[in-house]
């Protein structure tokens, strides 16, 4: 597809952002912020096929859609029950359309010092925080659509938690989409602050009630600080099969702070995690981990920089991809190491499982290294399941399909392992298997009796 099929389509989704950006209400205290965003956005323009980490979406599908800001429905406590994990009963913190709900959330189980409020009102308690921190990230912002995330967003989320802070029971986000027949665009924001020593866990997960599609884009910017550790685990798991998600992380990690995510996702029509980590204190660690489990046409295009600012610090990459059908994913992932950051151990790997001729997948790991005491390694590999494994497991007295789906629930274990929350995991692991023939089905009833 050329860039001039794709000009007109452009310039007309262009012109949707335009009219909601006069949309956008101001006396909200972020005036200055949204003014910076939105020059930065226009700035930065929206991306075409020349864009290097935009090369294998599918733009003109996106761009041929008509925007509008979606309305907040009526749902009730008890529509929301069977969404919450039972881990997280007391600590859910509820999003309706990308806006934060806090009449809908439960904080019973968050310590009493921690702060959870929607971000103009952080302003007026964080504001010197916020300000710089915001200006600061979108001086050095590449993507458009984070920017744009930050000038169009309403009801975003402020989390602050205090030094010390220790949360026992993990915090589900949980995103609920329900807006009716028409496409929005829907912009959930989290800024989120982990103190010194403080230990954190977040499962954020997003459910459509809607049947019909959308687009979502959403940005999580957080700082660990000082020996500080975040688990981030995000679902993705039941998009619209013609949804558009772009899904932006960015983290500053301090001295001797950890950062650990997961993400699960199932693809959608354009399904795309941005990551960008600056790891600028000493010994900061940050562990990346990501499964992707494709069908039919639906696609998930991985993107990661992974900035090395500080010396001795550590980064661990594993992204892996199960692909049916006609389904695509992309991975281009960068380990990008500074000179002052000395005594650098960095690994990067992307695997991918092909389970059907028709199914296709791109990977792109590279390493820009400016120092020279530097351990430092990446690797990629797409292939199909080991013909000689299934023969194996067939001389064993397993059916084919049964032998097949162990060697998929192997392949993913082990991100699926580092999930924090049972029910969680069972329910991910669940979705990379291909269902059994009934008489396989039995076969392996009777033989665990």
């Amino acid at each position: 597809m050329s860039v001039q099929l794709e000009q007109p389509e452009r310039e007309t989704f262009k012109q949707a952002l335009q009219s909601l950006w006069m949309q956008v209400e101001g006396g909200d205290g972020l005036e200055r912020i949204r003014q910076k965003a939105w020059q930065c956005f226009l700035s930065l323009d929206l991306p075409s096929k020349r864009h290097e980490a935009y090369r294998n979406i599918k733009l003109r599908h996106l761009f041929s859609h008509s925007l509008r800001q979606a309305d907040l429905p009526v749902i009730t406590r008890d529509q929301l029950l069977p969404w919450i994990y039972p881990e997280c009963r007391d600590s859910v913190l509820v999003f309706v359309n990308g806006r934060y709900k806090p009449e809908w959330s439960s904080l019973e189980a968050l310590p009493p010092k921690v702060e959870v409020s929607l971000l103009p009102e952080a302003m007026q308690t964080f504001g010197t925080l916020l300000h710089n921190y915001w200006m600061q990230s979108l001086k050095e912002e590449t993507d458009p659509f984070v920017a744009l995330n930050a000038a169009l967003h309403t009801n975003g989320l402020f989390l602050y938690f205090p030094p010390k802070t220790v949360v026992e029971q993990p915090i589900q986000l949980l995103h609920l989409i329900d807006h009716g027949d028409q496409w929005p665009m829907l912009l959930p924001r989290l800024q989120l602050f982990v103190g010194a020593h403080a230990d954190v866990r977040l499962i954020h997960v997003q459910r459509p009630l809607s049947a019909t599609p959308y687009c979502v884009n959403q940005v999580v910017e957080c700082v660990v600080d000082e020996r500080a550790s975040l688990h981030y685990t995000q679902v993705l798991c039941d998009e619209h099969p013609q949804a558009w998600h772009l899904d932006a992380l960015r983290a500053t990690l301090k001295r001797r702070s950890v950062l650990k995510t997961v993400c699960a996702t199932t693809g959608s029509m354009g399904l795309r995690n941005d990551y960008k980590i600056a790891l600028a204190g000493e010994e900061a660690e940050a562990l990346l981990n990501g499964v992707w489990i494709l069908r039919e046409q639906r696609s998930a295009h991985i993107h990661v920089l992974m900035d090395h600012q500080a010396p001795a610090c550590r980064s661990y990459q594993l992204f892996k991809g199960v692909l049916y059908d006609h389904s695509r994913s992309s991975f281009e992932g960068k380990i990008m190491v500074r000179q002052a950051a000395q005594k650098t151990d960095a690994f990067q790997l992307n695997n991918n499982l092909l389970l059907s001729d028709l199914a296709r997948a791109d990977s792109k790991p590279n390493l820009e290294i400016f120092a020279d005491d530097v351990k430092a390694s990446h690797g990629a590999t797409i292939g199909q399941l080991d013909p000689e494994q299934l023969f194996y497991m067939k001389t064993r007295g397993c059916a084919e399909a049964t032998a097949k789906n162990l060697l998929v629930e192997g392949f993913c274990a082990p991100i699926l392992d580092i999930i924090p929350v049972s029910s969680l995991r069972r329910e991910i692991g669940a979705l990379a298997l291909e269902p059994l023939p009934q008489e396989s089905h039995d076969a392996s009833i009777s033989s665990s009796q």
